[in-house]
């Protein structure tokens, strides 16, 4: 039966579409040769490795969890193999190391996978990944090194760990758990105070504590990128547990509470903000990178400079932070238009797996995995495109950076093999 599966349809179209991002691999590496642009001289293995990773991963989702949606991995896909051909163009000495992410990337991305089918035992874990994401953050208070002013790496084998990002993973699991359980209590009135229904305090201060704690703990890291993400997440969470859109108020509210108390209290955050609002204010220091942004997505007009002509090179952390200026410098509005459409339908796939699952934890879970990325991409585009503050977070599975990409890439495995628990639950005959 399993063998039968593993070549189904569903599979079939999951391998024609996987073409896609293998050209734009294979593309992407000779127009840069051919520009005479100076690749890295392992540069084909590179490619190789990467190519295999993607092949690798749907020869995974073939065997292990072969009714998942085909439309997931090539989107996924598009977006690890535009990262390491643009990996190679801004750090050229960075792509072998980002190939090896990759590499690292698909032991996670299995791991997902394998947890995806088993749901069960994961919703046994929610409240060990609430202890988890609390203990993470107190050992990069403890023991993590300063980069940028920000303290979010721990370094361990020789290599500079970003917690952060296992820290939301953590939650994520934490948030679908505990909503799953809470959920129906939470949306319906419970006791009265002066006439006005509230929800027990009961449901309440579990996921107001363990919310608090991490945001606290995160401003303590000076990591604002993370904590507009959480909130944001938790925001969307909540609302679609409940279905009261008096918790989405209250959320908004104290995202925009959240946001005056930072800009109050730390002076990193406050300057981020002016640099947004004016960065002609101070145009060769705080403002200098907005600026420099702005200038390269002007140069690049709708059909961009060409892959290598560009001058990302002027623009600071142009291969993490700013990686989408570059895009949109070289590749044109175009170019980013279409990386940014990648990412809507990677949500709307997201969702839909949200959709087909049978019981409220995978269903919020899900949820969780496709708001977590789609609202990180939404947060870096928009700061990248000066729509809002920066944050300093990275855009999934394009920029550089290790611990994104292998915990991105464990997240859509995850979500691949709810797809599969959801599609083959479905196919059940009723009892």
């Amino acid at each position: 039966m399993i063998l039968q599966q593993a070549f189904s349809r569903e599979r079939a179209v999951e391998l024609a579409l996987l073409t896609g991002p293998l050209l734009l691999l294979a593309i992407g590496w000779r127009s840069l040769a051919a520009a005479g642009f100076e690749l890295p001289g392992s540069m084909a293995r590179i490619v190789t490795q990467a190519a295999l990773c993607v092949i690798a991963m749907h020869a995974a989702v073939r065997f292990g969890a072969p009714r998942a949606r085909p439309e997931l991995l090539p989107l996924v896909a598009v977006l690890a193999l535009l990262g390491i051909v643009m990996v190679a163009r801004l750090a050229p000495a960075s792509a072998s190391q980002q190939a090896n992410w990759l590499t690292v990337g698909f032991a996670a991305f299995t791991m997902g996978l394998a947890a995806g089918r088993m749901p069960h035992r994961l919703r046994s874990l929610t409240y060990t990944s609430g202890l988890l994401a609390v203990l993470v953050l107190v050992a990069t208070g403890l023991f993590g090194e300063t980069i940028n002013g920000a303290r979010l790496w721990v370094r361990v084998a020789g290599q500079s760990v970003q917690t952060t990002e296992f820290i939301k993973a953590f939650l994520v699991l934490f948030l679908a758990g505990y909503l799953a359980d809470a959920g129906g209590a939470l949306s319906r009135p419970l006791p009265r105070v002066r006439s006005a229904a509230v929800p027990g305090a009961v449901y309440v201060l579990p996921l107001a504590l363990v919310l608090a704690g991490a945001i606290l703990a995160l401003a303590l890291l000076r990591d604002l990128g993370s904590i507009a993400l959480l909130l944001f997440l938790a925001v969307a969470l909540v609302y679609l547990a409940t279905g009261r859109v008096a918790f989405a108020a209250a959320g908004a509210g104290l995202v925009v509470a959240t946001g005056a108390i930072g800009y109050a209290a730390f002076g990193h955050v406050q300057a981020r903000i002016d640099a947004w609002l004016d960065p002609m204010a101070d145009p060769a220091g705080s403002g200098y990178q907005s600026l420099q942004a702005t200038y390269a997505i002007n140069a690049g007009g709708i059909l961009g400079t060409g892959l290598s002509r560009g001058m990302p090179d002027v623009v600071p952390a142009s291969s993490t932070d700013y990686v989408y200026v570059a895009i949109a410098e070289e590749l044109g509005m175009a170019g980013a238009a279409g990386v940014a459409l990648v990412y809507l339908a990677l949500l709307h796939a997201g969702l839909r797996v949200a959709a087909e699952a049978r019981d409220s934890y995978c269903r919020l879970l899900a949820a969780a995995v496709a708001l977590l990325i789609g609202i990180q991409a939404a947060v870096i585009i928009g700061g990248n495109l000066r729509l809002i503050p920066t944050t300093g977070i990275t855009l999934p599975f394009v920029s550089y950076g290790g611990s994104s990409l292998v915990v991105n890439l464990g997240l859509v495995g995850l979500l691949l093999g709810l797809s599969h628990t959801a599609r083959a639950e479905s196919a059940l005959p009723a009892p």
